[in-house]
């Protein structure tokens, strides 16, 4: 695909320019504002003249033999004939404003669809339809149409973006976000966002990159180049949109409910390297930091001064939703509470006092020996900057700033400053902070989402890939799934049974097929037992009235499978027989789920357990195959995996046993993502330190197109 014709092109078409106000007036406009130094052909059929240029009826009438990029200000319906003109000149890029595409039912997606294969046939990369065009500020080039702000800021962001009004924001926000890209890519017939991001990756004026989709085209080349992204140092700062329940099918497990295409997107891009932020304006506060940063932090933990304790508890109560961690002082706090008065609290994020704001010594010592931590990659200056402050205290408060940031210097490390307003800071302050290369964040959550996002992503990523599977567990995990017929979703205890290959295990059991021999079953096994009814094709059984807890003697089961069996027969279920397991007692209950997302493959679902999983959603997904320790960072990051380590005087439970489990299942799910659609283990009971967990329910659903080995 030629995708140089559409930002580098040496030569450029104009189809529709017009003097009147429009797109094809801006985009002559636009190649005026970035300075276009290339060859530019006017095509209007009604106009002999326009901008002191000779104009051409069509395309087709340039007297050159190729023109390297077409701007088409034209309706839907002229589209085809211009991209065929432009074939003839063989035109390598092509950008299209108009509207009624894709975006408009399916006479229109079909017009869509003869337009790509025409183009793509022909080796022509398309920005559109439906799109603003794009703009290459650092390359002098545009393809653009709508009007500019008199001055846009240039610099090393680039930002390709679905939505040209997402476009316009970022043209205008204000910011200072220096910009050497803009594309918005609309529709993206032909060229989608993953393109662009292989050309934009490699250009020297590109430091970082904004993206913005609806909906991700091209997953595996996107995912590819935002690895690409990572390892060549440049931040790629993702916000997608599309993350309602509408639209999103359950299969037969939980997992699908709670892990649907988003939830994979996510955890692909998390897992790629790239920055996922949730709405525009954290968009805005990650690309604010990631440019005004003059130097990147080591680690992820951060010291924090501020000159209220009210403020600082607003901090510490966002701060745990995005996850920024505020390092130990440790050694610091002596020198720390030499510096303030005896009233002070020594801690991080750090009150400096009234001392602090009035004298410049105490506020710069203190940022120094915070800073020169070793754990601390970067310092925090919370200071809330309105624009009516009063001259002598914005002075003051600039001071402060100064004052912190050569304390942070002193140290090596990153200067960052927070408002908690979201109003633009006072000017004094602006220009303070843009003098010492300390940008200046907006509003609590944002700005501190933000920064959790970035010193994650900036510090160093070390990654172990989880052990192999041998080959003899691979074909005995076959020959388990080759007793089954072909599409049937296993039983639970032959689910047990495939993963017991892979090191998971479930409690003590029997399975009978006969009301007669539960009883006796459940005596070998030892009271408490649970019965749960066996028929085929059920994934969930407790709805049906087909699993009993806690039976405590030989009468207890005997009544419950005789019920079990008239429930069956009143829902004309098949009942297959019944599976009596030994009651456990576990400490907590997770649920680890797996499945093969469409487009970004197997994924591993971690989180609380039993029935609330979908209410509650407290889950964390990652691309599978893990290994344990990354399968117990994962857990980390849910509310249920507090309850490990001992929630409210329970005993700690068996972390490892669990993180195994996990990476197993994960491991199980890439090894075998052709014939198993989705495998839920719901609950896994886990049990105190050194005990281990259990898989006490377990549900696998094969691939739809899977047929069993013969």
């Amino acid at each position: 695909m030629a995708i140089e014709s559409l930002l580098n092109p040496q030569s450029i078409a104009i189809v529709g320019a017009s003097d009147r106000i429009g797109p094809g007036f801006n985009a002559w406009q636009a190649l005026m504002h970035v300075g276009y130094q290339g060859q530019i052909h006017l095509v209007n059929p009604n106009k002999s003249e326009l901008f002191g240029r000779r104009t051409y009826p069509s395309l087709a009438d340039i007297e050159a033999d190729t023109v390297d990029a077409v701007f088409a200000a034209v309706r839907s319906d002229s589209t085809l004939e211009v991209m065929h003109q432009a074939i003839g000149k063989r035109v390598g890029g092509m950008t299209i404003l108009s509207s009624g595409f894709g975006d408009a039912g399916p006479e229109g997606a079909q017009h869509q669809r003869l337009l790509a294969d025409l183009a793509i046939s022909n080796n022509m990369a398309v920005c559109g339809p439906n799109c603003l065009g794009l703009l290459n500020f650092a390359g002098q080039s545009a393809l653009f149409g709508t009007s500019l702000p008199d001055r846009v800021p240039r610099g090393g962001v680039a930002a390709v973006v679905q939505s040209g009004s997402i476009g316009i924001a970022l043209l205008n926000s204000g910011r200072d976000i220096g910009l050497s890209h803009l594309i918005t890519s609309g529709n993206e017939a032909v060229t989608a966002i993953a393109d662009y991001l292989e050309a934009l990756i490699p250009d020297p004026s590109v430091e970082i990159i904004i993206a913005f989709a609806e909906q991700i085209r091209k997953p595996d080349k996107f995912i590819a180049m935002a690895r690409r992204a990572r390892a060549c140092g440049k931040p790629l700062i993702v916000l997608k949109s599309g993350r309602s329940e509408s639209g999103r099918a359950a299969v037969m497990a939980h997992t699908g409910a709670v892990a649907g295409s988003t939830e994979a997107c996510d955890a692909a891009l998390q897992d790629s390297g790239a920055i996922v932020v949730d709405t525009l304006d954290e968009l805005l506060e990650t690309a604010t930091l990631a440019s005004g940063l003059r130097r990147r932090p080591a680690t992820s933990k951060v010291a924090a001064v501020s000159l209220s304790g009210g403020e600082i508890a607003l901090v510490l109560d966002a701060s745990e939703d995005s996850g920024l961690s505020f390092a130990d002082l440790g050694a610091a706090k002596a020198e720390i509470a030499s510096l303030l008065p005896d009233f002070a609290h020594i801690s991080n994020p750090l009150d400096l006092t009234w001392a602090g704001l009035y004298d410049a010594n105490v506020a710069e010592g203190c940022a120094r020996a915070m800073a020169s931590l070793e754990e601390v990659g970067s310092v925090v200056i919370i200071q809330d900057a309105p624009t009516r402050l009063g001259s002598q205290q914005a002075s003051r408060y600039a001071q402060l700033l100064q004052a912190v940031a050569r304390g942070a210097d002193h140290a090596g490390k990153p200067l960052i400053a927070l408002s908690n307003l979201s109003d633009e800071p006072h000017p004094e302050l602006s220009r303070v902070a843009r003098e010492a290369g300390v940008p200046y964040l907006r509003g609590t959550r944002e700005g501190l989402s933000a920064i959790a996002r970035y010193v994650r992503w900036a510090s160093p990523i070390v990654r172990s890939l989880p052990p192999v599977t041998s080959s003899e567990v691979i074909q005995r995990v076959r020959d388990d799934m080759a007793r089954h017929a072909a599409g049937r979703v296993p039983t639970e205890y032959e689910a047990r049974s495939i993963l017991g290959h892979y090191g998971i295990q479930g409690p003590p059991e029997r399975f009978v097929t006969e009301t007669d021999e539960v009883a006796k079953a459940a005596e070998e096994l030892g009271f408490p037992v649970v019965l749960k009814g066996v028929v085929e094709g059920l994934a969930h059984k407790t709805e049906a009235g087909l699993v009993k807890l806690r039976l405590a003697d030989a009468s207890a089961v005997r009544d419950a499978a005789t019920r079990m069996v008239r429930a069956a027969a009143e829902q004309q279920l098949d009942m297959r027989g019944f599976l009596i397991q030994k009651m456990m007692s576990p400490v907590a209950e997770l649920l680890v789920g797996a499945r093969v997302d469409p487009e970004f493959g197997p994924i591993i679902v971690v989180g609380g357990g039993g029935i609330h999983v979908e209410l509650y959603r407290d889950v964390a997904i990652r691309l599978a195959p893990i290994t344990p320790q990354e399968a117990l960072a994962a857990l980390a990051a849910t509310r249920s995996g507090r309850l490990l380590d001992g929630w409210r005087g329970a005993p700690a439970c068996d972390k490892m046993a669990v993180g195994h489990v996990i990476s197993a299942l994960s491991r199980f799910m890439a090894d075998f993502a052709d014939r198993v659609e989705e495998v839920e283990i719901n609950p896994l009971a886990v049990y105190r330190e050194g005990q281990g967990c259990m898989a006490l329910d377990c549900v696998m659903i094969p691939a739809r197109d899977y047929v069993p080995d013969s």
